[in-house]
């Protein structure tokens, strides 16, 4: 199945990755040249590490990094956009997705809420037009929620469902609704995990430890939200209010850190220090 990945960033290297040691021909499509030799060593990185556990890694696939979206998306079977969850800049790659893509190719967004119908209309496909929430880091992680929108073809959805499962992923089936089932269930807990840091009720350590060893969760909500990037988390909770109101509305202290560049392990301070 010839893939192409848009963006070749954390995500869709991660992605990238995973599609070639399920043996496919990979192309990554960068948005200038100055990004090409960094997606490929971010997919390298992926690749040295396997092979240093002892991973043969056979039926590698052949990876491509490209700056030509148009050529690329032409003959792929299958493209799956992991540009930033910015829903302006994705509507953007979708007009340009949908004016190259052939008639037979799937063509998938990397999500982890916005509405697949939106990007379906800016590409003029919406029938092609699903989306796949893949989890950082994709090679670590086993989940995909992969995301019918209102007028996808059900058979484009079971090929997006086979593709997923052929990188060795599970794949859970959910409605194009805001937050979809995981975005949604995970910024409550971890919304509510902040009210309770900025009451004073428990520390963040302490906080984090209740719930990986009281409900048997890998990570604790702050640890979580510290990963995935606070200034992120934000954008998503004041999304979710809007659509569902003040259970998720963004706790002083998320903005506090937010405004005060406290963003994560991206700029080194969060909830944690990581620096």
């Amino acid at each position: 199945m010839r893939t192409v990945v848009i963006g070749g960033g954390i995500m869709g290297a991660g992605i990238a990755y995973e599609a070639l040691v399920a043996g496919f021909p990979v192309t990554i499509v960068e948005s200038r040249d100055e990004f090409v030799d960094g997606a490929r060593e971010r997919v390298e990185h992926y690749e040295r590490r396997a092979r240093s556990k002892g991973d043969a890694l056979e039926g590698f696939g052949e990876l491509v990094v490209t700056t030509d979206l148009e050529v690329a998306v032409a003959t792929a079977d299958i493209v799956v956009e992991a540009v930033p969850e910015d829903l302006g800049l994705k509507q953007a790659v979708w007009s340009r997705i949908g004016a190259a893509a052939n008639d037979a190719a799937v063509l998938a967004s990397n999500t982890s809420g916005l509405p697949i119908a939106v990007l379906g209309a800016a590409g003029g496909r919406p029938g092609q037009t699903v989306g796949t929430h893949f989890f950082n880091p994709v090679p670590a992680m086993r989940l995909v929620e992969v995301i019918r929108g209102a007028d996808t073809d059900p058979a484009v959805l079971e090929r997006a469902l086979a593709f997923c499962r052929a990188l060795g992923k599970e794949t859970v089936e959910v409605a194009d609704l805001p937050g979809f089932v995981t975005t949604r269930l995970g910024c409550i807990l971890m919304c509510e995990a902040m009210r309770v840091f900025q009451e004073g009720v428990a520390s963040a350590e302490h906080i984090d430890t209740g719930m990986r060893l009281g409900y048997n969760h890998p990570m604790g909500p702050l640890e979580l939200a510290d990963r995935i990037g606070l200034d992120t988390i934000l954008l998503i909770l004041e999304d979710l209010r809007e659509a569902y109101g003040d259970a998720f509305r963004p706790p002083p202290v998320l903005r506090q850190m937010v405004a005060a560049g406290r963003l994560g392990r991206k700029s080194g301070r969060g909830f944690y220090d990581h620096t």
